[in-house]
């Protein structure tokens, strides 16, 4: 199963959003004992959405979307620094924002950005070689 098409296949390439997206399905089977080809398959679902409970990951920006009121968002664009777990959250940081503040979010907070960036240099925070 390949993704030739989902928007982070279109942002880091197909082998990368693929190796990714294996490596998050199987954190699905490891910690909730599916079976393999169930995980791929609610995994690439997600991503296709675009859902940051998947994609979310140290070095993506993500940009608000079209439709959602700027004043309801805490920024025009996240930067992602940390994912954090127990309850899935977010490190952030406004990329247009000189101060560096960073701030610490739920990851359902993405859920009005879509994936915009994500520096190559991901590759080390989850594993690629």
């Amino acid at each position: 199963m390949t993704l030739h098409t989902t928007p982070l296949a279109l942002i880091v390439g197909a082998d990368r959003a693929d190796a990714f997206l294996r490596s998050r399905a199987r954190e699905l089977v490891d910690l909730d004992h599916l079976p393999e080809p169930v995980a791929l398959q609610l995994t690439y679902r997600r991503a296709l959405r675009g859902d940051p409970m998947v994609l979310a990951a140290p070095g993506q920006v993500w940009t608000l979307r079209a439709d959602t009121d700027p004043d309801d968002a805490p920024a025009h664009r996240l930067t992602v620094e940390a994912r954090l777990t127990e309850p899935p959250r977010v490190m952030v940081t406004d990329p247009d924002d000189s101060t560096g503040e960073t701030d610490e979010l739920l990851i359902e907070v993405l859920e009005m950005y879509q994936l915009a960036t994500w520096n190559p240099a991901f590759d080390a925070v989850w594993g690629a070689a």
